[in-house]
């Protein structure tokens, strides 16, 4: 798969080093080449362009032989402090488990900038340790693969009596991508091959995986093949086993070649499985011939813990919400029309309207401002208003406003957490509301987060039409506020 990525290496001489490769579906029945490929932040929204994808797309349809539809899909790789600290842990532990287990991972500080720079504490003989396994080149090598981020690694050495030498590791990762099961038993195949720990299953990237994946059986069936089927010199297996398996991330399908029975295996139980993986025919799921198979205990609670989306942290001060008070904005034309009759007392279910400016770019609508407004019982009470860092668009004035703005200007993966805890709970309003979940939750679910408010429409009168959409976001989601507020009385 990662020839794909040589290839454009060697055909445009390394200019895009920063690509990597997500799903790769190749069929060569359809003649049909389907691959995702991912890139930083940046790179996205300021220098990737249309000429990259057709340069990228024609270079991979030339090398398949011409006669291929060749679709190409790019996506961000969106670093945060958090996932690169879960990556990290499991590099860690699957890779340098003596220095994992005397490392303190809440004393690692991880910096995100030009580049991404890492700092952690460990203990001298450790460090010197460290220096004859290669572990600093082996940690930016990693860091670059799968983040495609240039890093630079500082060691805060302490005393070797500061920290305990344990010579186990033990299992940190609260949001990693793996998970330990325990109490294996074999039933079919060979124990060793599943001592890697299993993955989720909604992780699985593509055909051709060996991977490891765990669940509860279900769906089981045995079948016996028709003895006419035999062909001369290939091995033919007199049964063969499919069931599914589940681990609260997804369902897989498992097919099992075998010549007599396996009585342990039914419904019900939790097996651990290692085999490969294969594209199923409506290419959006997976199955895998499974090679050996154990009865096991499944941590769910630990799976689910580790998927689930991420409550937004409690301290987080990008984007501050403020207090709505109406004349900030009575020279700025908001009021249209009669003022409310503050003596009815409207009662409005907890609210927030929102409001987004976007540009429509060949890959995506790219947001540049976004606005929210809290509405409680009778009141507009706080709202929170960012410009958002985008791609400098072409004849885009609003584009380039927004990254004018400077550090005032944070990206939308960067505010996520606070849009979050500000609609929590609330009743989403919009003039589109399912646009704006989509646009958000584009972003949001990479870091795993997600917006999941119940939303409800506006009709664009209701936010005064097209004046509005001539103002700023914020204007926008305040008459749509004093709108709801009206409808009330």
């Amino acid at each position: 798969m990662t020839d794909i990525l040589t290839l454009l290496s060697n055909e445009f001489d390394g200019k895009y080093s920063y690509l990597r490769l997500g799903k790769v579906d190749i069929s060569p029945s359809d003649k049909r080449a389907n691959i995702v490929f991912l890139m930083p932040e940046d790179v996205f929204d300021y220098s990737f362009n249309s000429k990259d994808v057709e340069c990228i797309k024609e270079t991979v349809k030339k090398a398949l032989g011409g006669a291929y539809s060749v679709y190409c899909k790019f996506e961000k790789i969106i670093v945060t402090e958090e996932n690169f600290k879960s990556s990290f842990i499991e590099f860690m532990e699957k890779f340098f488990p003596l220095i994992s287990a005397n490392t303190d991972f809440s004393r690692v500080k991880v910096r995100i900038e030009d580049k991404l720079y890492v700092d952690f504490p460990i203990a001298e003989n450790l460090h010197r340790y460290m220096e004859t396994v290669s572990f600093e080149n082996r940690l930016k090598s990693f860091i670059s693969e799968k983040f495609a981020f240039e890093s630079e690694i500082t060691f805060n050495i302490v005393a070797d009596d500061d920290l305990e030498i344990k010579n186990e590791t033990v299992a940190r990762q609260r949001y990693g991508r793996t998970v330990q099961v325990t109490n294996k038993k074999s039933i079919f195949g060979k124990e060793s091959e599943l001592l890697s720990p299993a993955v989720h299953i909604a992780t699985l990237k593509g055909e051709g995986q060996d991977v490891v994946c765990c669940g509860k059986v279900s769906f089981l069936k045995y079948y016996t093949r028709d003895e006419s089927k035999r062909v001369e010199g290939k091995r033919f297996y007199t049964h063969y086993y499919t069931f599914s398996i589940s681990d609260t991330t997804g369902f897989l399908n498992v097919f099992v070649n075998i010549d007599g029975e396996i009585p342990l295996l039914q419904n019900g139980v939790d097996v651990v499985c290692r085999g490969r993986v294969n594209s199923r025919d409506d290419k959006s799921s997976f199955s895998m011939y499974a090679r050996s198979i154990a009865l096991c205990t499944v941590p769910y609670a630990l799976i689910h813990e580790q998927t689930k989306p991420l409550s937004p942290p409690e301290h987080y001060t990008v984007l501050e919400p403020k207090q709505y008070e109406e004349e900030i904005y009575s020279q700025i034309r908001f009021d249209m029309g009669d003022p409310i009759q503050k003596s009815a007392s409207p009662s409005v279910a907890p609210t927030v309207t929102v409001a987004i400016r976007a540009i429509k770019t060949e890959r995506a609508f790219v947001p540049y401002e976004i606005a929210m407004v809290s509405l409680e019982g009778s009141k507009i009470r706080e709202y929170v208003h960012s410009y958002l860092k985008v791609a400098f668009t072409e004849k885009s004035d609003r584009a380039a406003f927004a990254n004018e703005k400077g550090y005032a200007s944070p990206r939308l993966s960067t505010i996520i957490p606070d849009l979050i805890k500000f609609a929590s709970g609330k009743i989403l309003v919009a003039v589109n509301p399912q646009f704006v979940l989509d646009l958000l939750n584009q972003t949001a679910k990479p870091l795993r987060y997600l917006f999941d408010n119940e939303s409800r429409s506006v009709s664009s009168y209701s936010a005064n039409g097209d004046e509005a959409r001539k103002e700023s976001a914020l204007e926008e989601a305040i008459n749509i506020a004093k709108g709801i507020l009206s409808s009330e009385n």
